[in-house]
């Protein structure tokens, strides 16, 4: 009874998510007419717009990239709110901010060290190196059957004996993989960045992500803590809430999800909701625009 409530409440949090995602395209409409003032060095309007989007919506980047616009009109009172506040939303690139070029101004103030300060304060990490180390041995024998999967399916096709064997491998080793981080979590917590670093963090990623659908429920509350923490990449949180998405037959909002298309031996963008503002919403995330996405993959 206890495990069902808990599934039903997580997956309630995610739809809820989607929904907000889904139903807020004023907001990503908003930072699409931002971002293109800022390229066009319209840093005024930048500003206009940002700001009208924070009625909608406040991501941390959000903050960050609004600092940003701040400091290339000159409102040097308003840039370091936004960049604290995005630090303090878990915003926290600190090797980032000296070579921002949009931050200059902000650098030859008296009040840079405290920002760097605070983004250092807020950031830093207790890594469990033992653990980290552990963590780092699990990528290996994933990666590789991955791999050998991706050049079978360009080579030969997706309905053979070859890669059948190999999926039996992969999903074999993903569920080994899930049953040592469930044992983890139970001992230690969940082993975010702040807790193995960022290399090991994408090895737990990469097993969440290559889970079942009940550990896809499981874990993304975990995820979801610490991304708002600052202690995970909120593009993993996008990666993850395209493929519950996917596995539940919705359009994904993020276009992370392709799948095989066997006649063309090439990989198939999974249909996206919002094409329009599908580039700004993966900025706003962290991720690279999506036909970059798509070339790199194909």
């Amino acid at each position: 009874m206890k495990y069902l409530l808990t599934l039903v409440l997580t997956i309630t949090f995610i739809f809820s998510t989607f929904a907000q995602l889904e139903n807020n395209k004023p907001y990503f409409d908003l930072l699409r007419q931002a971002d293109s003032a800022h390229q066009n060095e319209q840093y005024d309007l930048a500003v206009n717009f940002s700001r009208k989007a924070l009625k909608f919506g406040d991501l941390g980047i959000h903050s960050y990239i609004l600092g940003c616009y701040y400091a290339l009109i000159g409102n040097v009172d308003s840039a370091f709110h936004f960049q604290h506040k995005a630090i303090n939303q878990g915003y926290r690139i600190c090797y980032w901010l000296p070579q921002d070029s949009d931050l200059e101004l902000l650098r030859t103030t008296n009040r840079w060290d405290s920002l760097m300060e605070h983004c250092l304060e807020k950031s830093s990490y207790n890594t469990d190196t033992a653990l980290a180390s552990y963590l780092l041995t699990l990528k290996g024998n994933e990666k590789k059957y991955r791999l050998q999967l991706d050049t079978v399916l360009a080579t030969i096709g997706a309905n053979n004996r070859v890669t059948d064997s190999l999926w039996k491998i992969i999903n074999s080793i993903d569920k080994n993989n899930t049953v040592i981080l469930d044992s983890i979590v139970e001992v230690h917590g969940f082993p975010d960045v702040c807790m193995v670093g960022p290399r090991a963090a994408t090895v737990v990623f990469l097993i969440v992500q290559h889970a079942d659908t009940t550990a896809h429920n499981r874990y993304y509350p975990f995820i979801q803590q610490s991304v708002t923490a600052g202690c995970f990449k909120l593009s993993y949180l996008a990666y993850l809430t395209d493929r519950i998405l996917m596995n539940r037959d919705f359009k994904q909002l993020f276009g992370t999800q392709l799948s095989w298309n066997d006649s063309l031996k090439t990989h198939k963008l999974i249909p996206i909701i919002d094409s329009v503002n599908i580039d700004i919403r993966r900025k706003y995330y962290g991720l690279m625009p999506l036909d970059d996405y798509l070339e790199r993959i194909r």
